[in-house]
């Protein structure tokens, strides 16, 4: 038995430190390339995790086009590399929600990944799963209504100036207006977290070309959503709103659900529009 045991000690560390257990920093091993799959600060993945690729290319000392594809196993892989060059290719994690399945970005850990590093000497790559959180952005602003700039879910948010359930013009709010958004989650997020409540404060500014912002990076789940607009005397006003198969009608809850975008191979970002009462 410990004949066989042993060869495995490298892995057990790996996993150790992988499932959260108090663990020194991996340390690299020659000929190898090692690594974890985590949330961010090294928590375990959950959810309905389905499967994981993760791309290494290379050259071997002989001149050939070497790759590997390293199992990952309780939050963390190990390969055996051929004498050469290494870099690694994009990461993804394959997560189950409702009857889809998701294919989501895992963000390399440090600044090497895609650089050409010697097998020699050991490889350590870390990866971590975002459910929300900042994109890279390539040195951009964050925009929250650019959808590619957000890790969660992303709801489209226009203000409708026409009323296509009365057929008339929608009422303007006055400037100092607030929108509040609250969205009840309907099941868990796609990480396997319960979801409390969340409630996203817009600023309504009417003389601009984009009168509020969007609900941007929200924990992926389906959702009841509901607003209201608080205007600058203190009174309320519900908000209407207008989602995927309500049309001409505007309702009081709106119905979120998180759907796959085959273009982008990605969540889809579901548009609503909104009036008020």
């Amino acid at each position: 038995m410990r004949s066989f045991l042993a060869p495995l000690c490298g892995l057990a560390l790996l996993f150790s430190t992988a499932t959260g257990s108090p663990a020194a920093e991996m340390k690299p091993l020659p000929r190898h390339a090692i690594g974890r799959v985590t949330f961010e600060g090294g928590k375990p993945i959950t959810g309905d995790v389905q499967d994981y690729h993760i791309s290494i290319e290379g050259v071997s000392e002989a001149g050939e086009k070497i790759s590997y594809s390293p199992i990952v196993k309780n939050g963390a892989y190990k390969q055996r590399l051929v004498p050469g060059d290494y870099r690694f290719g994009r990461a993804r994690i394959m997560v189950k929600f409702g009857e889809t399945v998701y294919t989501l970005e895992l963000v390399p850990v440090g600044p090497n990944w895609n650089k050409s590093q010697d097998a020699a000497e050991g490889i350590v790559q870390d990866f971590v799963w975002k459910p929300t959180g900042l994109r890279e952005t390539y040195g951009a602003k964050p925009d929250p209504n650019n959808a590619t700039h957000w890790h969660g879910l992303n709801l489209g948010m226009r203000f409708q100036t026409w009323r296509s359930d009365a057929n008339k013009a929608a009422t303007v709010l006055p400037a100092g207006t607030k929108l509040l958004f609250t969205l009840k989650p309907t099941s868990k997020s796609i990480d396997g977290r319960e979801l409390q409540p969340i409630t996203v404060e817009r600023e309504w500014r009417p003389k601009d070309s984009i009168t509020n912002h969007d609900l941007n990076d929200l924990p992926p789940a389906n959702y009841e959503l509901t607003g209201i607009a608080k205007l600058p005397d203190g009174t309320t006003r519900p908000i209407l709103l207008q989602g995927q198969g309500v049309y001409p009608k505007f309702v009081t809850q709106g119905v979120v659900t998180v759907t796959y975008d085959n273009i982008l191979g990605r969540m889809w970002k579901q548009p609503f529009g909104w009036v008020t009462d």
